[in-house]
């Protein structure tokens, strides 16, 4: 086992009507921080983006096993006597096993992490057989574990993911005793021998690597474990970093100890021992909004790409105007719409996409869209838009009538005809760009030497693998390619598309990191943001 916690040290309470009541009432406090952990999560609907289910199981549990001996050692003859409590009886070695100090600890470095996004959660590699070489998650020897690669079948738990998913937490509470006791038991010798073993032939290497795995603590083939998983992993386009957190741990006092970790280490884990961490229950103060996870690229760019899919959403009538109004006409008909309309509508009802979602996003920013979003929008508009819509796709883009008007005025015949407050921060028109995509990646580092709107380290030739996987239509391809090649923040609605492409990019990294052929340098990747919503163009409604 990985968490070895006796709660019997010399401050807890003797006997074990005391202990009982003493972590019963620890337990409540953690489960009532938790709780209000939740609720934010709930408040801010962000409780969607982080997993805490089996956390959440964990601590319940114990609290359940709590009770349980609560009774048992209530009842007259539940408590053990000293001949029980010398022969360690199975519900005092419960008791004084209690899993609820290692639930505290991940408790108290979650509250001092950022932008957590999992507790607990068991991290399955996309890729079987891929990448690094598997590892056995159970603990078994490599040689004895069965087919390599058990690790992507089992998957392993990373007890917080932090930064967004960037980094992987492991907490242990291991202590120094039972670490050298497990020493003790694998022997020690051995394992120091095997953890500075370099041998030259590759076969050689083969089998001294499954032997050295079987001589290495538990908590070392976990780090090896994790470090699979993390290789099989992109978040943002790169690895998590593992950490390790060992409260009970002391580095420099004892040389077998600071050996294990250095083997810990090697496998290129950080790792933060009691020196480093005596105070992280009074840093960790319980900073709710820094817990939360954040949107990839936030904080967004001064200058926003708008797709196509966003500004239909700007100009739709679902977006403006009540149910009422779009539900019945001048005459007293009603409308009849199609089932997905009348979706959209209620979710308007619930939330609207203006006020809560696309105007704060676009506050004091500069908007542009491609030619090609330009044009699709009007193509669009032309077919089905109502007179509103035309009006307003006319005034979204300064053209027509609106020709030339300042920001205000175009703000003003914005607000016309619509529920919403058009904020004095919304900067119209959106700018219309045109772009040339296959001059794009085809001129590469050329085209960025000399165009200063250009990120000079576009990756142009992983955009054309990425595009050409993919067949991105030309609206596709202009919209995202122009955000990644100005390194501006792309929005948009289209999640099937805007996944695929942070997909397909991954994938290309993975196949150059196996090929050792990976990026020269940081790369760079598109910035996206997600919406979560979508608005459509009302369409020519049909009457009953």
């Amino acid at each position: 086992m990985l968490v070895h916690m006796e709660v019997s040290d010399g401050s807890s309470p003797s006997s074990p009507v005391e202990l009982v009541a003493n972590l019963q009432k620890r337990a409540d406090a953690l489960l009532r921080e938790f709780r209000r952990y939740q609720e934010h999560l709930k408040l801010h609907r962000r409780q969607q983006e982080v997993e805490l289910r089996a956390f959440k199981r964990g601590i319940e549990s114990e609290i359940r096993t709590l009770e349980k001996l609560r009774l048992v050692f209530g009842s007259p003859d539940g408590c053990p006597s000293v001949h029980d409590q010398q022969e360690k009886s199975p519900q005092l070695h419960a008791l004084r096993s209690s899993n609820l100090p290692f639930y505290e600890t991940v408790w108290d470095v979650a509250k001092s992490s950022e932008c957590i996004t999992s507790l607990g959660k068991k991290m399955h590699p996309a890729r079987n057989g891929c990448g690094a070489q598997g590892r056995s998650g159970n603990g078994t020897p490599a040689s004895q574990a069965g087919e390599p690669g058990d690790v992507h079948k089992q998957g392993v738990v990373v007890d917080i993911a932090a930064h967004n998913g960037l980094e992987w937490i492991k907490v242990s509470t291991l202590t120094e005793k039972r670490l050298l006791f497990e020493m003790a038991k694998e022997g020690w010798e051995r394992y120091g021998n095997a953890s500075g073993y370099n041998g030259e032939d590759s076969n050689e290497d083969s089998e001294q690597e499954a032997e050295d795995r079987g001589s290495r603590l538990e908590l070392v083939r976990l780090a090896e474990d994790l470090r699979t998983a993390a290789q099989e992993t992109r978040v943002h386009f790169r690895h998590p970093q593992i950490r390790f957190v060992l409260p009970k741990i002391r580095e420099g006092v004892l040389a077998e100890v600071d050996a294990f970790l250095a083997d810990l280490r090697a496998t290129g884990a950080v790792v933060q021992c009691s020196n480093e961490t005596d105070n992280v229950r009074e840093l960790a103060h319980f900073d709710l909004d820094r817990m939360m996870p954040t949107s990839a690229n936030d904080p967004l760019t001064p200058t926003i790409n708008v797709d196509c899919t966003i500004l239909l959403a700007l100009i739709s009538d679902i977006s403006h105007l009540s149910r009422h109004q779009l539900c019945a006409d001048a005459i007293g008909k009603s409308p009849h719409y199609h089932r997905a309309i009348m979706n959209q509508i209620e979710a308007e009802e619930s939330a609207s996409i203006l006020p809560s979602e696309i105007y704060p996003l676009f506050a004091d920013r500069n908007l542009e869209c491609t030619s090609h979003a330009a044009q699709r929008m009007r193509e669009i508009v032309e077919i089905m838009a109502t007179s509103s819509e035309r009006r307003r796709a006319e005034v979204l883009l300064g053209e027509g009538q609106y020709k030339d008007q300042p920001a205000s005025g175009l703000r003003q015949a914005f607000g016309e005809h619509s529920l919403h407050h058009v904020p004095q921060d919304l900067r119209l028109p959106v700018r219309v760009i045109d772009m040339d995509v296959h001059e794009v990646l085809s001129s590469g580092r050329d085209l960025m030497a000399v165009d200063a709107r250009f990120c000079h380290a576009f990756p142009a030739s992983i955009a054309t693998r990425a595009k050409d996987s993919l067949h991105l239509t030309p609206i596709n391809a202009s919209v995202f390619l122009y955000g990644w090649v100005r390194q501006i923040t792309t929005i948009t609605s289209n999640r099937a598309v805007a996944s695929g492409l942070l997909k397909a990019i991954n994938e290309i990294l993975d196949v150059d990191e196996r090929q050792c052929s990976g990026f020269d340098g940081e790369f760079v990747g598109p910035l996206i943001h997600i919406c979560d919503t979508a608005r459509s163009l009302i369409g020519k409604a049909k009457f009953k």
